[in-house]
């Protein structure tokens, strides 16, 4: 799991710092700046068709980071909520060695502003007979408090973001995924696999060759969704006599992602002026 903000390999040589890293140049100038975003469509459950709006978290948005790892039941990082929000906030500055990323929900573009506001205030009220193909997202939900983000995924590209493992170590010149989760009220949705798509663009974009993870063997159903999305086993730590057992996932990372977002893009506005 990804510790991000420092640890035992801070200090190490800076993967970007010549043109052979990732084994591609690694002009700043190629590389995503902290205003990185990328829209995915969900695909699936209540959600289908909204989009998630993924970026670079900020220090505004630590607060509902740490909600969501605390809520998240997951080892790796600091339990006491102050603790952990000074370990979050000390991470932002990582960026690009290492970054947590969030995931806001978008209604679909179709939606007209009476449809949204209506579902908007039946979700204000907590009302449960809010149909599943509602046009509005949840995002109005807990707008008060902390903004529309609805799930969270760390990633690294250098070993000094992230634990040092005593077992199953991901390759230092690759992209490493942690702590994937999503707002436990809207899990089961097709969130987890648009924000897993989001970190994967992200770390295509980094010039990252592949992308690694880590998964408990007692949680068959999401080694299956990792292998669904095209993650391969890379390596067993069967544990102690098969307690904790884990594996070492990998998937080869696209490239030419960001040249083919933008060509959608530049496609995209040709239609509209047509």
């Amino acid at each position: 799991r990804a510790f991000l903000g420092g640890g035992a390999g801070a200090g190490r040589a800076d993967p970007f710092a010549d043109d052979g890293a990732f084994g591609l140049d690694a002009d700043p100038a190629l590389l995503p700046t902290f205003a990185w975003s990328a829209e995915v469509r969900v695909r699936g459950g209540r959600f289908d068709g909204h989009v998630l709006l993924a970026s670079a978290f900020t220090r505004e948005d630590v607060p509902v980071v740490a909600d969501l790892l605390l809520g998240s039941g997951m080892a790796g990082f600091p339990l006491e909520r102050r603790t952990l929000e000074v370990y979050l906030a000390g991470a932002v500055p990582a960026f690009p060695h290492g970054t947590y990323l969030v995931g806001r929900l978008r209604a679909p573009e179709e939606c007209s502003d009476d449809d949204a506001n209506a579902v908007s205030d039946a979700s204000v009220s907590d009302d449960a007979s809010v149909p599943s193909d509602a046009c509005s997202s949840w995002s109005e939900e807990k707008a008060a408090r902390h903004g529309p983000v609805v799930a969270c995924v760390g990633v690294s590209f250098d070993e000094s973001t992230r634990r040092t493992f005593t077992s199953l170590s991901p390759p230092g010149d690759a992209a490493y995924l942690s702590d994937l989760v999503v707002s436990e009220r809207e899990r089961g949705e097709g969130l987890g696999r648009a924000m897993l798509e989001a970190a994967e663009t992200f770390a295509a974009e980094m010039r990252a060759p592949a992308m690694y993870l880590h998964v408990a063997m007692k949680k068959p159903g999401v080694v299956r969704l990792y292998k669904e999305e095209g993650y391969g086993v890379a390596g067993v730590d069967p544990g102690v006599f098969g307690w904790r057992g884990r594996l070492l996932m990998r998937k080869t990372m696209r490239q030419n992602v960001k040249g083919e977002r933008e060509a959608a893009s530049a496609a995209a506005k040709v239609s509209v002026v047509r």
